[in-house]
């Protein structure tokens, strides 16, 4: 009784197998140029500045031949920020006869990188359609139909030079005297990614009523910061008493038009506080 059990469960076995490669294998028996159009990849991460023109995506056709050339459409979704301020599409890719891959253009705007001073851009490219009755995707929503294109800011101006510097004083323990102060200072590149400034407090702690009241000269209030996409930032800076921040809802950044820098800091000892305006001379 055992063996016609054996006998019997055996050809099921050949017969289920059977059927399964004869479904994979069949796919695209009835006609070979169907398929479905999808993203190799989920993510695009590009750093913007202002010698890029093109970012290109890459999508691809699956199937055994391809004769004739397939049209997709696809929309941009934005996720953050606004896309067309960066760049400018067609909507529309076309798989050449005889290729299965293709790429979508996405053309940097003239103003892309400046756009992204602000605010990094995120969007999502959503194919759409294909001709010829070619799917975009699987039913089952394994494949990659919506891809994201992350575009962070690389525009960062050289900040080393001369500048005419004017510091409004929001407290200092001689207000209103001393305030504001104009004086040239330089800006010296140290070659690694961040700057130095002599006396950050725009004079008053070297040659200003700091000097004479309390002893400050030209090293008291040193700093060193870094421009990252023009966004002025630092850490670990002090004045002799304390540590110095950023003052809170103040300006720290570079104007990409004109060069001009401000800077907003708040020494946290006894409160002293500014926004300093570099001119380049």
């Amino acid at each position: 009784m055992k063996k016609i059990i054996k006998l019997f469960i055996l050809p099921l076995v050949l017969v289920f197998t059977y059927s399964c490669v004869s479904d994979d294998g069949n796919r695209f028996q009835s006609d070979p140029e169907s398929g479905w159009i999808e993203f190799p990849t989920e993510v695009t991460t590009s750093s913007v500045d202002n010698s890029l023109t093109l970012i290109t995506v890459p999508v691809n056709f699956t199937a055994p031949i391809n004769l004739t050339a397939v049209n997709v459409t696809y929309a941009i979704e934005d996720v953050v920020g606004v896309s067309s301020n960066a760049i400018s599409v067609s909507g529309a890719v076309t798989f050449a006869a005889n290729t299965n891959t293709a790429l979508i253009n996405l053309n940097l705007t003239p103003t892309a990188a400046t756009a992204l001073v602000s605010s990094d851009i995120s969007f999502d490219i959503v194919l759409q359609s294909a001709t010829r009755g070619v799917s975009v995707g699987l039913s089952d929503g394994s494949s990659t139909v919506r891809h994201r294109v992350n575009l962070v800011c690389d525009l960062t101006l050289d900040l080393g030079g001369m500048y005419s510097v004017t510091t409004n004083y929001g407290y200092h323990d001689f207000l209103p005297n001393f305030n504001p102060n104009t004086e040239v200072m330089a800006i010296v590149d140290n070659g690694d990614g961040t700057f130095f400034v002599q006396d950050f407090s725009g004079g008053l702690y070297n040659g200003g009523p700091y000097g004479a009241a309390y002893g400050t000269g030209p090293t008291s209030f040193d700093f060193t910061f870094s421009n990252s996409c023009n966004k002025i930032q630092w850490e670990n800076q002090s004045d002799p008493w304390g540590a110095v921040i950023p003052l809170n809802g103040g300006v720290n950044e570079v104007n990409v038009a004109t060069g001009v820098m401000t800077t907003s800091w708040f020494c946290e000892g006894y409160g002293e506080n500014g926004v300093s305006v570099y001119t380049p001379m």
